[in-house]
């Protein structure tokens, strides 16, 4: 019976017609009373980026040919995950962050054993959305089924104010304003990490302690060698120079 179902699996016939041909976002709005003042109307350029599971390649996975894409326009961020073999519920959502813009770029997905955790850096903000691992989810050795239920289903339960998984960025001398560079990751130990350009070239990073551990936040600002700032700022661009610096000094923040 494995066999045979590896074999049905080997395959599939893409049918529009098996699927909704107009998709149903699910609206949230994520904010809170400490938002209340700030601005909103930095306009920033509309992005977009993707996703894909570590496993979405093995022929049993139940991450099989399973992806999650997004786009972000001015205050609003559209999530879809999506599947090549089924349907998946409940799939696509649409938050709304009060007073904040997403940044272009501010977006990044990670993948754990037990969850796959989303980054969104807003001008103003820092978040963290902790969902279920399909894995997690659905434990069949071979899935069969026609339709299951997507990793944004219980979204309607998360608490985007919490404080352990949502920020204010401080204001910090030297922040550069307005910008629209940033990095973010989740470091060995499951923090999550925001890096953002400092006017002078140096980086800012704030850091949310794991989920499941008391901790407090922090923010590190972490400075160049001259030698190296100058070497950096003559001939690379200023995305290239925050990509690099941040390898440099990631080891440092995680001590």
């Amino acid at each position: 019976m494995a066999a045979a179902g590896a074999l049905e699996k080997s395959f599939v016939e893409l049918c529009g017609a098996e699927r909704e041909t107009q998709r149903r976002f699910r609206d949230f709005t994520v904010g809170g009373s400490e938002l209340v003042g700030l601005s909103g109307t930095v306009k920033y350029v509309e992005s977009a980026g993707g996703f894909y599971y570590i496993e979405s390649s093995k022929l049993f996975s139940v991450t099989r040919n399973r992806f999650i894409h997004w786009v972000t326009s001015g205050d609003t961020l559209e999530l879809v995950e999506e599947s090549l073999d089924i349907n998946l519920l409940n799939n696509a959502i649409r938050l709304r962050f009060q007073n904040c813009n997403v940044l272009p770029g501010g977006v990044h997905v990670s993948e754990t054993h037990n969850h796959v955790i989303i980054l969104i850096l807003t001008n103003h903000t820092v978040h963290r959305l902790i969902l279920p691992h399909p894995s997690r989810m659905y434990r069949s050795e071979l899935v069969t089924e026609s339709q299951m239920q997507s990793i944004f289903t219980d979204i309607g339960k998360v608490d985007f104010g919490d404080p352990c998984n949502c920020q204010l960025i401080p204001t910090v001398p030297g922040l550069a304003a307005n910008s629209t560079t940033s990095v973010a990751w989740l470091s060995s130990e499951g923090e999550a990490m925001f890096a953002l350009p400092s006017a002078s070239g140096a980086l800012f990073v704030l850091k949310l302690p794991p989920h499941d551990i008391p901790g407090t936040v922090s923010v590190v600002e972490l400075k160049q060698s001259s030698v190296m700032q100058r070497l950096l700022t003559g001939w690379m661009p200023t995305a290239m120079r925050l990509v690099v610096a941040f390898k440099k000094v990631k080891s440092h923040v995680l001590v």
